[in-house]
């Protein structure tokens, strides 16, 4: 783990490297002056003063396995990538990709693509002769972690556009180089916090998930005795990022998440992917005990009447990404509503229910 140099440049990052990505700032000053009760006009920069944000940058050269330490020890699911050598941030790196990094490594017997690039085939060759995997090859090896970057100034909107499709965070900078990142949730938390200071996300906050057209997307579930590693190619194959676990009847009785995969990579407990999916949430509501000094239990569903801020307190609680929508409670679950589901709600011109 290092903290930031500030060596580190707003222009580096906008312009170097094969997976940085820069927002465009040309419209920024048309929604310079407006007042804050539109959500959307909030400066990135004041959601970083609000979250007091400890940034950790990982060295590219570390392997895989020291990387994800560097995320469990930090009790963070993301950190951006530094390529000493290119000098530039090569992407994020998340659980997600070290799920994709496993899935590598355990499958010798699957033929590599030949359009793959040059770093995926290195990476692919290192992970199955079981040997160290810099890390710098391994950042959005899932295509989810682009490193994308705004300047401090930039309004909320822009954000929002981008976290209404697939990505999840984004680098926030100033004239010295990486000042924080933000996430989805690092936002909704801000308007769930300040609800009061936004009327137009209290009143989508107050009408029902079926009442916005959420809850309609078909889910992605396993039953209890699966095992891990098959839940986890499950998620790789429909590109999500958790799924519901259910017991014989077709209720909900655990969340089982990408960002689980710490507590195989935890000590190296690689016996636990052949496991059954119960006896790994077992282990992790044990393991979780022993750190906290008590049981977590989370509920992860909601109804299909629940208001979207019910859904968003619930998510907000439970620090998850996602609820599961049912007809009934303890009853099976019909859809799922994720935070990008909100952004598109709350965004103005993505919320379909605007006039």
């Amino acid at each position: 783990m290092q903290t930031i140099s500030r060596d580190y440049t707003a222009e580096h990052t906008a312009n170097s490297g094969k997976s940085t990505n820069a927002v465009d700032h040309s419209s920024q000053s048309e929604h310079e002056g407006l007042s804050y009760h539109k959500w959307y006009n909030v400066p990135c920069g004041e959601l970083l003063t609000a979250a007091h944000q400890n940034v950790v940058v990982i060295n590219g050269d570390v392997p895989v396995e020291s990387a994800c330490e560097t995320l469990i020890n930090n009790g963070i699911s993301s950190a951006p990538v530094w390529d000493k050598d290119r000098n530039v941030f090569v992407g994020m790196f998340d659980y997600r990709d070290v799920v994709t990094y496993v899935l590598v490594g355990l499958s010798k017997d699957i033929p590599l693509d030949e359009s793959a690039s040059m770093e995926f085939k290195e990476l692919v060759r290192l992970a199955r002769s079981r040997e160290p995997v810099p890390v710098k090859l391994a950042a959005d090896i899932s295509h989810k972690n682009p490193f994308y970057s705004v300047l401090e100034q930039t309004h909320l909107l822009q954000v929002a556009e981008l976290f209404s499709s697939t990505i999840h965070r984004v680098a926030v900078m100033d004239s010295n180089g990486l000042k924080g990142i933000i996430s989805q949730s690092t936002v909704i938390q801000y308007l769930y916090k300040n609800i009061e200071k936004f009327p137009d996300v209290q009143e989508v906050f107050a009408k029902s998930i079926r009442e916005l057209g959420l809850g309609t997307k078909a889910i992605i579930a396993v039953e209890g005795s699966a095992t891990v590693l098959d839940a986890l190619k499950l998620m790789a194959k429909h590109d999500v990022s958790s799924l519901a676990v259910l017991n014989a009847s077709g209720g909900i009785v655990a969340n089982l998440s990408m960002s689980d995969i710490k507590w195989v990579m935890r000590s190296f407990k690689f016996n636990l992917l052949w496991q059954t999916c119960l006896h790994f949430v077992g282990f992790i509501d044990s393991e979780q005990g022993i750190m906290d000094g008590r049981d977590k239990l989370p509920v992860f569903d909601v109804l299909e009447t629940s208001t979207l801020g019910y859904a968003v307190g619930k998510m907000i609680a439970t620090k998850a990404h996602r609820v599961w929508v049912v007809e009934r409670a303890t009853g099976p679950p019909v859809s799922v509503v994720t935070l990008t589901d909100v952004f598109r709600m709350i965004t103005p011109h993505l919320n379909p229910t605007e006039e």
